[in-house]
């Protein structure tokens, strides 16, 4: 289950418990229609209570599709990830993170929502 909130600086999606494929890329295409999708930077928050709630096989299946419905928005944007279920960090932003030849997107890892929301509106 995940719930969206759209703020005035950022996009912040929720899961709690399990996470599929299928919602995950449910959640994503819900955001791609949020006004000022474009412009924001993204909080993506894992609360499950531990590494099965989130597997490294969701997100990397999932990806693919998630950085090909992203090409041409959120240049210079960031992506924060909040983990509160053990999953190893750097293989989860090595995920989200990706290179391109209009500036680097910028990913970062927190532990908690309240770094995460200073930082992306730092």
């Amino acid at each position: 289950m995940y719930r969206i909130v759209n703020e005035s600086e950022y996009i912040a999606v929720t899961f709690t418990g399990p996470v599929s494929f299928s919602e995950l890329l449910d959640a994503f295409l819900s955001i791609t229609g949020l006004p000022g999708f474009g412009d924001k930077s993204r909080i993506w928050i894992f609360s499950g209570d531990d590494e099965s709630s989130l597997s490294l096989a969701t997100i990397s299946s999932v990806m693919p599709i998630v950085r090909k419905l992203s090409v041409g928005h959120r240049k210079n944007k960031k992506v924060a990830i909040v983990l509160q279920n053990g999953l190893h960090n750097a293989t989860i932003a090595g995920l989200f993170d990706e290179q391109s030849g209009q500036g680097a997107r910028r990913v970062d890892l927190f532990e908690d929502v309240d770094s995460a929301v200073q930082w992306v509106a730092a």
